[in-house]
């Protein structure tokens, strides 16, 4: 039976998330998470905590990835292995089965209590890191469509959010257990409070700077193109094209913006493809395509300007999507990705655009990398421009989770951002993660607006520093539960 009410509180937990942001469920699941955390203390069976982790993984992943499927849905000749994609949910709900056996060990009120969002905040630090890492699973998501989880998400980065926001959950348990409320204040509680109060006015003192910069504005046109995700029709493929010479020929933008892979035919040249010759002098486009140099293929950002068209290429690479790991052992998989991979870019992950402004190229899920996307060069650019083709993630839950976990880069990084969608959602934020304008799903849509634009200063060497610190506290934790007497009092 208690498995059973770890299966329906991952279930609930999925709740909490886009699209549905039912987030007062927050206050009611995590306090009945603990309190089933001690009906287990009472049993103090390694496997059933193994399996109680195993089904809240499982039931919280059913619906939070449940689109992980659809990729093998586009193609026909890929439907009847759609149960690959189990796969995934499988060995992430095993990870949480591991984490929830630390559980065992944490009997005493005051511990358990901190230890729930620590231990969760950690595993998804831990999956985002893991192999080629899969950061999608970010309890700060929950707050991502309001101004204060915008707000938090600058103050202290993805992980230190969660965490916190995990903590605020917990609260109603502090009020049901009053008589043990004062066992809380520890001088171990007060320093992790004066450390986190200091961090705090750092970040205060560092948003005072924001005001500081100078913004300018430009003229952005967005195009979202709704073109289906396979398309090896030769006709089609002509349409497709002279709709983006329209398009481009009508423009008045300073900035002109397609999707991923929305130029039509693969680029052998970049100097070839003509499309500079449509652009004004003052006009800049940037466009997803595919590009092949050497016989080595990209997933490529390019950006043209009058007389002048460079690129992108994508550096972090979908594995089973773009690329099989380990394809010498794992050919027969051929029928997702093809007979061969595309290959990593080399570029730095920096556009300047004829000395006015400058951007950081973003192309699909890379935007969810948060911690590999910033760096010396391009910390201080103007814009974040993201390209993707969210086709692929369906039209439930997939492509909201996408959109929210860009729009929570635009608060963290400080930085306006420009995302287009070939299905959408396509979308303008300004630096405050705020949507200034966006379109529909499965719409062709355009967008006009006039954005300003700045690199704002960003507390991102802080957000390191409080990773770091959550990772410190629990190494600590798993030295005292592994190698310390633990208090063992039953609450």
């Amino acid at each position: 039976m208690i498995l059973i009410k770890f299966l329906f509180l991952g279930f609930s937990t999925a709740l909490l998330f886009p699209p549905f942001f039912i987030f007062p469920l927050g206050f009611f699941i995590f306090p009945y998470f603990y309190s089933q955390l001690l009906k287990l203390n009472q049993i103090l069976s390694t496997s059933l905590y193994f399996f109680c982790g195993i089904f809240y993984g499982a039931g919280f992943l059913c619906i939070l990835l449940i689109w992980i499927k659809n990729p093998f849905l586009i193609n026909e000749a890929t439907k009847n292995y759609a149960f690959f994609s189990s796969f995934l949910i499988i060995f992430i709900s095993f990870i949480f089965g591991l984490v929830f056996i630390l559980f065992k060990y944490t009997r005493n009120f005051s511990f358990k209590i901190f230890c729930i969002p620590l231990f969760l905040i950690i595993t998804e630090i831990f999956i985002a890191n893991f192999w080629y890492g899969f950061p999608w699973l970010s309890f700060a998501m929950i707050i991502s469509n309001n101004p204060i989880g915008s707000y938090f998400l600058y103050l202290f980065g993805t992980h230190a959010t969660g965490f916190l926001l995990l903590n605020l959950f917990l609260i109603p348990q502090f009020f049901i257990k009053r008589e043990k409320l004062f066992v809380l204040i520890k001088p171990f509680s007060i320093i992790i409070l004066l450390i986190f109060i200091i961090i705090f006015s750092i970040h205060l003192i560092n948003y005072q700077e924001i005001n500081k910069k100078e913004f300018k504005e430009i003229y952005i046109e967005l195009f979202q193109m709704n073109n289906p995700v396979l398309n090896n029709d030769e006709l089609s493929t002509k349409e497709e094209y002279i709709e983006i010479v329209n398009f481009i020929k009508k423009s008045e933008a300073d900035l002109i913006v397609l999707g991923e892979n929305n130029f039509p035919f693969i680029v052998n040249n970049i100097n070839q493809i003509e499309l500079d010759k449509l652009l004004k002098p003052n006009q800049t486009l940037i466009i997803g395509a595919t590009r092949n140099e050497n016989k080595k293929y990209f997933n490529s950002l390019l950006v043209v300007e009058k007389n002048n068209t460079y690129f992108f290429d994508k550096k972090i690479l979908v594995p089973f999507g773009e690329f099989i790991p380990f394809r010498a052992y794992l050919g027969f998989m051929d029928f997702i990705v093809g007979s061969s991979d595309f290959d990593i870019g080399s570029k730095d992950r920096f556009v300047e655009i004829k000395d006015q402004y400058t951007f950081i190229p973003v192309i699909c899920y890379e935007i969810i990398f948060f911690w590999k996307l910033l760096n010396k060069t391009n910390n201080f650019s103007d814009l974040i421009v993201n390209i993707t083709n969210d086709a692929w993630f369906g039209d439930f839950v997939g492509p909201y989770q996408h959109f929210y976990l860009t729009k929570m880069r635009a608060a963290e990084f400080n930085k306006p951002l420009v995302r287009v969608s070939n299905n959408g959602i396509t979308a303008i934020f300004d630096n405050n993660g705020k949507i200034l304008s966006s379109t529909k799903l499965n719409k062709k849509e355009i967008i006009n607006f006039n954005l300003e634009i700045g690199g704002g200063v960003n507390l991102i060497f802080y957000h390191k520093i409080l990773n770091i610190f959550l990772i410190f506290i629990f190494l600590t934790n798993i030295y005292f539960l592994l190698f310390k007497k633990n208090d063992n009092t039953n609450i």
